[in-house]
């Protein structure tokens, strides 16, 4: 079974992506920002991660920029799951190793579609 970390400081948005990870069968872990995110990375087998970027303690992007800097955890698919669309945001995500955008708010069907496309899944 798949595990899919799930980064994000409002409790609806955790809440949507952990029933729609549950829907497709996959067992997840909830982060509230990205200290939490990188201590579950460090703590646990995480497979995908799914994070906002505007976070109090730390935000998204020095989540992604922690996690890459350890070689253990480079091919852990990352997708940013936010409001924010501004190109420098997604220029600067792709620099540090983000694979994916998913814009808020989001379907069932798109956030399962971006697991599958990067893991080369079928859920």
């Amino acid at each position: 079974m798949k595990t899919i970390l799930i980064v994000d400081d409002t409790s609806l948005i955790r809440f949507v992506a952990d029933r729609a990870a549950k829907n497709a069968k996959l067992q997840t872990i909830l982060a509230k920002n990205g200290q939490e995110g990188l201590e579950a990375v460090q703590n646990n087998h995480i497979d995908f991660i799914f994070s906002d970027i505007n976070m109090p303690i730390m935000n998204g992007l020095e989540m992604v920029q922690k996690i890459k800097e350890n070689q253990k955890y480079l091919n852990i698919p990352i997708v940013m799951l936010t409001t924010e669309s501004k190109t420098e945001l997604k220029n600067r995500g792709k620099e540090l190793g983000v694979n994916g955008w998913l814009l808020k708010p989001f379907s069932d069907k798109k956030f399962i579609m971006a697991i599958e496309k990067l893991l080369g899944v079928t859920l």
